[in-house]
């Protein structure tokens, strides 16, 4: 900012009828607080006489002393923490404008000054950052489905196995309600099975029959023809020889 020596206007302070000027202007308020009525008339000086009219607290704390140079001129010096950081001249019926770290001072063509602070701009806040999203969580496999499976691999694989005496093979698949026996030849082509509700088949001869020996306990019975010997074996389905029966011949 500007700032200037005023030696002239020194002298014209220190005469003792200037002094009596100053008295009602001394405890002046800032020509811009409220409530203050209207500003005092400025007492006319005529030449190059500069007369100190008011004091002028401005918004930042710092001062302003405004003198009235003439007629219809103005100057204000400003002051901060006591060292004069600039001087402001109205003339011709212009304001001046005056800036100081962030104080903005204008001095109108009538003498009363206007000041303000600029403020500084607020940063912007930071936004929250936002919480990464939990993953979420796999639901478990169904129990039930594993024992399904289990239990489809279990009845799928024979309990036992037995060659029976016609070469052909039994493979036993044990259940309390749903018994089964599978029956096929030595080269696996199949010939058929036995349960509950077909516990009877045949072939070349031979008889198989499903035999319910109660409790929950049950039998294979191949049976020859009589023809042959009618001859009977009798397996568990744990595939042992629980019982052989020949007849005898007449």
């Amino acid at each position: 900012m500007r700032v200037t020596r005023r030696s002239a206007r020194t002298a014209a302070v220190a005469t003792g009828a200037v002094a009596a000027l100053l008295l009602p202007a001394a405890g002046a308020f800032a020509a811009d607080a409220p409530d203050q009525g209207p500003d005092p008339a400025p007492t006319p000086v005529s030449g190059d006489q500069s007369v100190l009219w008011r004091n002028v607290d401005l918004a930042d704390g710092s001062l302003a002393k405004v003198y009235q140079d003439g007629p219809g001129r103005f100057s204000a010096e400003i002051y901060a923490g006591g060292s004069l950081v600039d001087t402001l001249v109205s003339t011709d019926g212009r304001p001046a404008y005056g800036q100081h770290n962030g104080l903005h001072v204008v001095l109108r063509p009538d003498g009363t000054v206007r000041s303000w602070v600029e403020t500084a701009p607020k940063p912007d806040p930071k936004p929250t950052p936002k919480p990464d999203p939990k993953p979420v969580p796999k639901p478990a496999p169904d129990q039930r489905k594993n024992t399904v499976r289990q239990a489809d691999t279990r009845i799928a694989l024979p309990d036992a196995k037995v060659t029976l005496p016609d070469g052909n093979v039994a493979r036993f698949f044990t259940s309390t309600s749903h018994p089964r026996v599978e029956l096929s030849q030595k080269n696996g082509r199949s010939l058929g099975s036995l349960d509950l509700r077909h516990p009877t088949a045949a072939h070349h001869g031979w008889t198989y029959k499903l035999v319910d020996a109660g409790k929950h306990h049950y039998k294979l019975a191949a049976i020859d023809t009589p023809r042959q010997g009618a001859g009977s074996w009798v397996y568990d389905f744990q595939g042992r020889l629980v019982g052989k029966y020949v007849a005898q011949k007449a």
